[in-house]
C-alpha cells in the first residue's frame, strides 16, 4: 500500500471552459469540501478522483485517457483523475443519483403514485458501473487513505475494499438517511447494495446524530448487521457511524461582505427596496426547499394584511438546481407561477423573484434582510440559516423550520414555524415584517448573536454535537455560501474524529481519515431539504393558497 489521500466525488476541485481558440481554463470548484480538503491535497501527497460533469470536462478528460495529470488553478495545484461516465452519465447521475437515491434520502416521493419502480434496473447497472470506474481509479493511485463523499459512490466502498483491502476508507454523507420503511422505497437489490458499499468503510459519517441513528437502523434490520454502541458490524466488519457537525467561517463571510462587487449589489438592492422592510429567502430550488410554499405564505400575508401591500418587498434570490431533472425543472416552473400570480393580484413592487447565479447579491441581501426564510420540509443543515444572521446588519428576524438541520443550534434565536402550516408562516412572517425582533414574539438572542455564539463555534473549542448535516457539496455548488477555511477548527475536529475512532476500537489506521473528514465538512456550504416532488403534487400545489393550504 503506498501513501497518501485518495478523495473521490462526483463533483471535482476543478471544471474546465473553452476558449474561442480552443484552449481550456481551469477553474477552481466551490465548497466546503474542495476548501477544506482541497488544502490538504496541497500539503500532502494526494490524489482526487471526480467525474467529468460537462462536455469541455469530458474533452479534458479524453486528453488524458483517465491517467493522472495535474491542474493549477488559483494558486493551487491539484492531482487529478478525471473520468468520463460517457454514455452511462445520464442514468448514474440524473436517474439514480438525483432521483431514486436523493428522493429516497430526502423522503421526497409523492405517494401514492411514486416511486414506481419501473426502468430502474437498467439505470442502476449503469450507476453501479460508473461507481466501478470511480473505484478503479481510486485503486490504482494506491494510497493509504481513500475518502468517498456522497451518496453518488454509494456503490463504490465494496469495489475499493476488494481491491485494497487493508486501505483507511471512510465514506461522508452529505445528505439526511431514513429509517428502514423509507428505505424499502428502493428497489431490494439497490437498498442491500448501496449499505453493503457503506459499510465497506471503517467510518461512515454524516452531520447529524439523528442521520447516524437511522442509518444504523437500517444496517440492522435490511442486511441484519450487529449494532454495538456507535458502531455497525456485518460480516465481521466493524464500522463507525459518526457524526460530524458543521459549522461557519465568519471571517471568510467578512472578507466576502466588504468586497466592491457586494457594495454594488448592496446599493441596486437598497434602490428596489425603496425604504421598505424586506422579507428574504436565499436557496437554491431543490424541490426540499419548500420554497413554493413560502410564496403562498406571502401571497396570504398580502391577502390578509393590506397595511403591508406597501410596506414590505419580498426578494427570492433562487439558483437554480438539477435542472436535468424533470421535478426540479416543473417545482421552480411553479414557483414562478405564483410569483407572477402575486405580482398580478398585488402590483410589480410587492416581489422580485430572481433565478441566477449572483453571490455579491445573495451576500447584500442577507446584509440587509428584515426577515429571513429558511423554512425547508426537512434538512441536513440549512447553512443559509448561519450564514444570513452573521452577515446581517439590521437585526433581522429568522423565520425558521424546527425541521431544519440548522433548529438545533439557533432554535433559542429564531422563530420556528411548521414548514407545512402556510397559516402559521404567513402568520409568522406578519408579525415580524410589523415589529422586527423585539415584538416578533421569539425568545432568545438575536439571531446574529445566536449564530456567532453556536453556528459560528470555533477556535479553541470542540463544536457541540447536535442535529446539523450539510448540503451535497460534491453534487452541487454550494449557495451562497462559497466556503471557508481550516483555519481553527482543523485541530479541534480532528482531535474529535480520532476520539470518535479510538473509543470504540475503530483501527487506527481509519482515525486519520475521520479526522480529516471532519476537517472537510467544517467548512460552510449551502443545504437542500424537501418537499413532495412529484409532477402532480407541483402543480397543484402552484394553483392557490387556498387550494392547498399546507
Amino acid at each position: 500500500m503506498g501513501e497518501g489521500l485518495v478523495v473521490a466525488s462526483n463533483r471535482g476541485p476543478v471544471s474546465w471552459s473553452r476558449a474561442d481558440d480552443g484552449t481550456f481554463t481551469a477553474s477552481r470548484g466551490f465548497g466546503g469540501l474542495v476548501t477544506a480538503l482541497g488544502g490538504a491535497l496541497q500539503a500532502e501527497p494526494g490524489a482526487w478522483v471526480s467525474v467529468a460533469l460537462s462536455e469541455d470536462d469530458r474533452a479534458v478528460a479524453a486528453e488524458h485517457a483517465g491517467r493522472r495529470f495535474a491542474a493549477e488553478t488559483d494558486g493551487a495545484t491539484f492531482q487529478l483523475r478525471l473520468l468520463d461516465a460517457a454514455e452511462r452519465y445520464e442514468a448514474y447521475y440524473n436517474t439514480v443519483a438525483n432521483r431514486l437515491l436523493w428522493f429516497t434520502v430526502h423522503q421526497l416521493w409523492g405517494e401514492p403514485y411514486e416511486p414506481a419502480g419501473v426502468g430502474w434496473p437498467p439505470a442502476w447497472d449503469d450507476y453501479v458501473a460508473v461507481n466501478a470506474q470511480v473505484a478503479e481509479a481510486v485503486a490504482a493511485e494506491d494510497g493509504a487513505e481513500v475518502y468517498l463523499q456522497d451518496y453518488h459512490l454509494a456503490a463504490a466502498g465494496t469495489a475499493v475494499r476488494a481491491a485494497q483491502p487493508d486501505v483507511a476508507l471512510l465514506h461522508y454523507l452529505h445528505t439526511p438517511w431514513v429509517d428502514p420503511q423509507y428505505l424499502r422505497r428502493l428497489p431490494d437489490r439497490v437498498a442491500d447494495t448501496v449499505l453493503r458499499g457503506l459499510l465497506a468503510a471503517d467510518v461512515v459519517a454524516f452531520s447529524s446524530p439523528v442521520w447516524c441513528d437511522a442509518f444504523r437502523r437500517c444496517a440492522a434490520v435490511l442486511p441484519g448487521a450487529r449494532i454495538d454502541g456507535d458502531d455497525v458490524v456485518l460480516d465481521g466488519r466493524r464500522t463507525r457511524v459518526a457524526a460530524f457537525v458543521l459549522g461557519v467561517d465568519e471571517d471568510d463571510l467578512a472578507t466576502s461582505a466588504a468586497s466592491d462587487a457586494v457594495a454594488r449589489a448592496g446599493a441596486e438592492l437598497d434602490a428596489r427596496r425603496d425604504g421598505r422592510r424586506l422579507v428574504l429567502r436565499v436557496d437554491r430550488t431543490d424541490l426540499s426547499k419548500n420554497i413554493l410554499r413560502g410564496l403562498q405564505a406571502y401571497e396570504l400575508l398580502l391577502e390578509r394584511h393590506p397595511e403591508h401591500r406597501d410596506s414590505v418587498w419580498h426578494y427570492a434570490h433562487l439558483n437554480p438546481s438539477r435542472q436535468g431533472v424533470a421535478e426540479y425543472r416543473e417545482y421552480l416552473e411553479a414557483c414562478l407561477a405564483v410569483g407572477d400570480r402575486i405580482r398580478e393580484r398585488f402590483g410589480e413592487r410587492v416581489l422580485d423573484v430572481f433565478v441566477g447565479d449572483d453571490y455579491p447579491r445573495a451576500v447584500a441581501a442577507l446584509q440587509r434582510s428584515d426577515v429571513l426564510i429558511a423554512n425547508p420540509v426537512t434538512d441536513g443543515t440549512n447553512l443559509v440559516a448561519k450564514e444570513g444572521p452573521v452577515l446581517n446588519t439590521n437585526d433581522g428576524v429568522l423565520l425558521l423550520s424546527p425541521t431544519a438541520g440548522a433548529a438545533d443550534v439557533l432554535g433559542d434565536a429564531a422563530l420556528l414555524v411548521n414548514p407545512y402550516d402556510v397559516e402559521a408562516q404567513a402568520r409568522g412572517a406578519a408579525r415580524s415584517a410589523a415589529h422586527g425582533r423585539r415584538r416578533a414574539g421569539r425568545p432568545g438572542p438575536a439571531p446574529r448573536r445566536g449564530a456567532r455564539a453556536k453556528a459560528v463555534r470555533r477556535r479553541g473549542s470542540t463544536p457541540s454535537a447536535g442535529r446539523c448535516a450539510p448540503r451535497s457539496a460534491a453534487a452541487d455548488p454550494p449557495y451562497p455560501g462559497a466556503g471557508s477555511g481550516e483555519r481553527g477548527q482543523r485541530s479541534t475536529a480532528a482531535a474529535r474524529s480520532r476520539s470518535h475512532a479510538a473509543s470504540a476500537g475503530v483501527p487506527s489506521r481509519t482515525t486519520s481519515a475521520a479526522a480529516r473528514t471532519s476537517e472537510a465538512v467544517s467548512s460552510p456550504a449551502a443545504t437542500a431539504t424537501a418537499v413532495p416532488p412529484s409532477s402532480r403534487a407541483a402543480a397543484n400545489a402552484g394553483r392557490s393558497p387556498r387550494s392547498s393550504p399546507a
